[in-house]
C-alpha cells in the first residue's frame, strides 16, 4: 500500500490535500513508460506538439483562479502573487513553443577543407530522451513551466518530481495536459522520498538528463549520481545575491521598490536581494526608512487580497530563518526590528552594521524575510564583499551614475547584474543562471531549447558530383 503525503496549510496546519508517495516499483514503472513514450513523442511532428501545448495554455488560463488558490493554501503565498505566477504560465509556455517553431539549424561551409568541395553539411536538433524535472516549492507553477514546456516542445518525455511542500498545484497541471491531448506517458508526475529519488530516478540509465532548481547540496548530490551514467545536468541552485547601493542614491525614491523586491513570496526567491551592501554614509538613513517601511507591511492570511506578507512555506523553514537571524545578532549585528516567529509566520528582520566577516555576508542564505545591511567605504570594497560569497546567481547596483555601474558590473561574479534595480528581476526570455556554486546551465526562452536538445550533423558526401 502506498504511503500518503499530507499537504497542510503552513499558516494554520489545516489539511489542503494528499497524494500517494511513489515507491521504487512505481518509479521504475514510470521510467519504463517514459522510455516507450519518448519514441512516439519524438516522432510527433513539431506542429502537433505545439497544438497540444497551446491547448494546454488555454486550459491553464481558464483554471487560473483554482490553481492559484491551491498554491496559496499549500505554501502560504499571498493570493495576488499566486495569480501573477499562474497567470504568466501560458505566456511563458507559448514563448517556448514560438521559438521552437523558428529554431533553425545551420548549413556548414564545406569548401574551406580540401576534399569537401562537393559535400553538404547541415544540422538538426533532436530530443535528449527522458528528462527528469525537479520542481522547487517556492515558484512551483512558474518553474514547472520553465522546465517542462521546453522539454516537451523539443520532443522529450518528462518525469516531473514535484516538491513535497507544495505539490498540489502542479498535479492540477497534469490533468490539464491530459485534457489537451498529451499522449500517455509523455509527461508523468510524482512525489517521492529523497532516498527513492536517488536510488531509482536519478541513477536510471534510461534517464538522459535532469533539470533541478533547488539547494546547492541537492545539486551536488544529483551531479554525483548522474555522473555514473553521464547524464546531462542542469542546475539552478542557491544564491545570496548582493545589491550594491552607492552614495548618490536618493533613498526616498527606491525604498518601496527595494522592500517589494525582497518581500515577494515572503522573501523566498532564489535571486532575491539578500545582501544590502550600502555606502556607509547612507546606512543610518537607509535603516531608519527600511524599518518604517517594514513595520507598515500588512500581514494576513494567504487568501487575504490586501496582505503584503503571509508566512513562509513551513514551520521548519521559519525556524531556520529565526535561527539565522539570531546567529547574525550573536555575531555582532544590530537588530532594528523583527525576527519574532509564530508557527510559520516570521516578522521581517532588519539587521544592520553587518560586517563582511559575518556568515550572512557570504554564504548564509536567509530564505525568508530579512534585510542584512552591510556598510562599505569604497567601490572596490563593495565589489569584494559582493564576490566574497561562493554563490553568484544574480546581483544589482543602484546608482544614478550609469557609467559607473557599467564599469562595476563586469567585476561582479554573478550570472546577472541588474543596473538601477534589484537582483530579483527575471525576464522570461533571459538566459537565467548563476556563476560558481549557484548552478550549471541557463534557463529561459533564449537558452533552454538548446540545453534540452542535441545537435545532429547530416552530411551528404559528394552531393554536387
Amino acid at each position: 500500500m502506498s504511503k500518503i503525503l499530507e499537504v497542510r496549510n503552513p499558516m494554520n496546519g489545516e489539511l489542503v490535500g494528499s497524494l500517494p508517495l511513489s515507491g521504487g516499483a512505481e518509479i521504475e514503472a514510470m521510467i519504463r513508460k517514459a522510455a516507450q513514450a519518448k519514441i512516439l513523442w519524438a516522432n510527433t511532428p513539431l506542429y502537433q506538439r505545439a497544438e497540444i501545448i497551446y491547448k494546454y495554455c488555454e486550459l491553464v488560463t481558464q483554471h487560473t483562479e483554482d490553481i492559484a488558490r491551491t498554491l496559496s493554501l499549500e505554501m502560504g503565498k499571498p493570493i495576488a502573487q499566486s495569480r501573477d505566477e499562474v497567470g504568466g504560465t501560458a505566456r511563458l509556455a507559448r514563448g517556448f513553443v514560438e521559438r521552437a517553431c523558428h529554431l533553425y539549424g545551420q548549413q556548414i561551409p564545406t569548401g574551406n577543407q580540401p576534399g569537401s568541395e562537393n559535400d553538404v553539411i547541415f544540422t538538426m536538433r533532436e530530443p535528449l530522451g527522458v528528462m527528469v524535472c525537479v520542481i522547487p516549492f517556492n515558484y512551483p507553477v512558474d518553474l514547472f513551466t520553465h522546465k517542462v514546456a521546453p522539454a516537451l516542445i523539443m520532443g522529450n518525455a518528462v518525469i516531473v518530481k514535484a516538491p513535497s511542500i507544495a505539490p498540489l498545484a502542479i498535479f492540477k497541471l497534469e490533468e490539464l495536459f491530459r485534457q489537451a491531448g498529451l499522449p500517455e506517458g509523455v509527461c508523468q508526475f510524482m512525489v517521492c522520498t529523497q532516498e527513492d529519488s536517488s536510488k531509482h530516478l536519478m541513477s536510471s540509465p534510461e534517464v538522459s538528463a535532469v533539470s533541478l532548481t533547488g539547494s546547492t547540496r541537492a545539486g551536488i548530490e544529483i551531479s554525483k549520481i548522474g555522473a555514473e551514467t553521464l547524464k546531462r545536468i542542469f542546475l539552478e541552485l542557491g544564491g545570496n545575491d548582493a545589491n550594491i547601493i552607492l552614495e548618490d542614491v536618493k533613498l526616498d525614491e527606491v525604498m518601496d521598490y527595494i522592500v517589494f523586491c525582497r518581500m515577494l513570496n515572503n522573501g523566498q526567491i532564489c535571486c532575491s536581494n539578500k545582501r544590502f551592501i550600502i555606502h556607509r554614509s547612507l546606512q543610518k538613513e537607509f535603516v531608519e526608512r527600511l524599518t518604517a517601511k517594514v513595520d507598515a507591511l500588512k500581514f494576513g492570511d494567504s487568501l487575504d487580497e490586501a496582505a503584503d506578507l503571509t508566512c513562509v512555506a513551513s514551520e521548519k523553514a521559519a525556524i531556520e530563518v529565526e535561527h539565522q537571524i539570531r546567529t547574525t545578532v550573536e555575531q555582532g549585528a544590530k537588530l532594528a526590528i523583527g525576527g519574532q516567529r509564530e508557527r510559520a509566520t516570521i516578522r521581517p528582520a532588519v539587521l544592520w552594521d553587518v560586517t563582511a566577516e559575518m556568515d550572512v555576508a557570504a554564504d548564509m542564505e536567509i530564505f525568508g524575510p530579512a534585510f542584512p545591511v552591510i556598510p562599505f567605504d569604497t567601490e572596490e570594497e563593495a565589489i569584494a564583499i559582493a564576490n566574497r560569497s561562493s554563490f553568484g546567481l544574480s546581483s544589482g547596483i543602484l546608482t544614478h551614475d550609469l557609467k559607473r555601474a557599467l564599469r562595476m558590473a563586469p567585476k561582479i561574479q554573478a550570472g546577472s547584474v541588474v543596473l538601477n534595480g534589484c537582483s530579483s528581476y527575471r525576464h522570461m526570455d533571459q538566459a537565467f543562471g548563476g556563476y560558481k556554486m549557484s548552478g550549471i546551465g541557463r534557463e529561459g526562452i533564449s537558452a533552454t531549447l538548446e540545453e534540452y536538445s542535441q545537435v545532429k550533423n547530416y552530411i551528404i558526401q559528394g552531393a554536387f558530383n
